[in-house]
């Protein structure tokens, strides 16, 4: 039973509400399905035709429509377990069918693969990091990545993810991204295969990251003042595999997010004591410095410092690369020739200053009696001592008595001789006023006056 058209429209027609009007409602869009973190082992090949490179179809849609299909005659093979793998595409343009790879001999739809589930998943998680490395470069203008494995590594459970390879115009540049403990036998070999492949003048970048307790080692920070300005280096305790790398000329860096840190080497260093110098006190921990190792870190480093760098800088050419970075290492060098002069005046200043504190006092040697009889007086003596009488009010000459007195007590040796100043006169006592002491005294100046009532009286 179908309902009367009124009926159908006075149901979708909404109702009228009091108040404000409701917001309209938004377009209706189609929400893509979101791929998980890591990548899928049916959208991952390794190619044997071409040394090696891993074939993703998520990341090169171009793929399915250039490579040939099928079984290619043992071509691609799985990177987990090295069975060969089977590319299966759509049938039409229009079809909506997803390509991937599958097992072969396994039935359309049933893709099982033979390795180990924990092989599987260090894999998974090996190109996640590498991809998401090759991603970012491939932003770059001008700048083509992609991932490649030695073919002997194939079906093996691999130590070192695929090398990211790097190419921009006639520059090629490898960069490893290791996730696992590296072992020296494993670096050498590396190194070498690189170079057999790609020419010895090839950059071979060995990117860890900052995040991994394994490859970085915390040492602390460092405040430095490259042409004034002051920054804040991190400071990493490079591990054993790191220290070989630098030694076979390879290029060691850490990665944070979209930042490169670039080492240089540190040396913990003490200011030898040269003549004049005094480091003792509050100059002891002004004695403590540290010196810089570039353009690479030197072998003996106690640590090594980082530069930070865009991630942009991989994307320009070979000689411009560390530019920035090489540039802040001669600003270091130059601060540190700055920092020991300074160090090394306020050494010599400490040393005049600590001379002046403990220069012992000059004792006072008071000459004896014939000495002070026989010493004449001072030519620059400006007053000379004299005694005041308090009976006769009368200045008299100083005795000889006196002045030999006052010649025990100057001091001699290098002091200067100062002029002996005369004794104060001792301030006269003044009466007290009083009514009485005045009438009688006037009374007296008045019988003095009168000699008439004198007599009379």
């Amino acid at each position: 039973m179908t309902r009367p058209a009124a009926s159908r429209s006075s149901l979708s027609r909404p109702r009228a509400l009091s108040g404000p009007a409701a917001p309209a409602p938004l377009p209706a869009t189609r929400t893509s399905r979101r791929r998980t973190a890591l990548p899928r082992m049916s959208e991952l090949a390794i190619d044997q035709s071409t040394a090696g490179r891993i074939i993703d179809l998520r990341r090169d849609p171009q793929a399915p429509h250039s490579l040939p299909r099928g079984l290619a005659h043992g071509r691609y093979r799985c990177c987990a377990c090295g069975a060969q793998l089977i590319l299966t595409g759509p049938a039409s343009a229009g079809s909506h069918f997803t390509p991937r790879f599958r097992h072969h001999g396994s039935r359309p739809g049933s893709d099982r693969c033979g390795a180990p589930a924990q092989q599987q998943a260090d894999v998974q998680a090996d190109l996640t990091r590498v991809l998401d490395l090759r991603d970012r470069l491939s932003a770059l203008p001008g700048v083509a990545a992609w991932l490649q494995i030695s073919p002997g590594q194939v079906g093996q459970r691999w130590e070192l993810p695929p090398a990211l390879v790097v190419r921009q115009g006639d520059e090629t540049a490898v960069i490893e991204r290791p996730r696992r403990l590296l072992s020296p036998a494993l670096v050498d070999q590396q190194m070498k295969a690189v170079r057999a492949q790609y020419g010895a003048g090839t950059q071979h970048w060995w990117i860890f990251d900052r995040e991994d307790p394994v490859h970085y080692t915390s040492a602390g920070s460092l405040s430095v003042r490259p042409r004034g300005q002051a920054l804040t280096h991190r400071k990493v305790q490079p591990t054993l595999a790191q220290r070989q790398i630098n030694a076979l000329r390879g290029a060691v860096c850490w990665l944070a997010e979209d930042t490169l840190l670039i080492p240089y080497g540190g040396h913990n260093h003490q200011h030898a004591a040269r003549e004049g110098e005094d480091w003792s006190g509050d100059m002891a921990s002004w004695r403590h410095d540290w010196r810089i190792s570039r353009p690479r870190p030197a072998g003996e480093a106690d640590w090594w410092g980082l530069v930070p760098l865009p991630l942009s800088a991989l994307g320009r050419p070979a000689g411009q690369r560390l530019a920035a970075a090489l540039q802040v290492m001669a600003d270091l060098a130059h601060a540190e020739q700055g920092r020991e002069r300074h160090r090394r005046s306020l050494a010599r200043n400490h040393t005049q200053h600590s001379t002046v504190r403990s220069r012992p006092p000059q004792q006072l040697q008071l000459p004896t009696a014939d000495e002070a009889r026989s010493e004449p007086a001072p030519p620059h003596t400006a007053v000379t001592p004299t005694t005041r009488s308090e009976t006769t009010e009368v200045v008299m000459p100083e005795s000889a008595t006196a002045r030999a007195a006052v010649l025990a007590v100057a001091p001699t040796g290098s002091l200067p001789r100062r002029a002996a100043t005369a004794p104060e006169r001792p301030a006269k006592r003044r009466n007290r006023f009083s009514w009485l002491r005045l009438l009688s005294r006037r009374r007296r100046s008045n019988g003095q006056n009168n000699p008439t009532a004198q007599t009379e009286s």
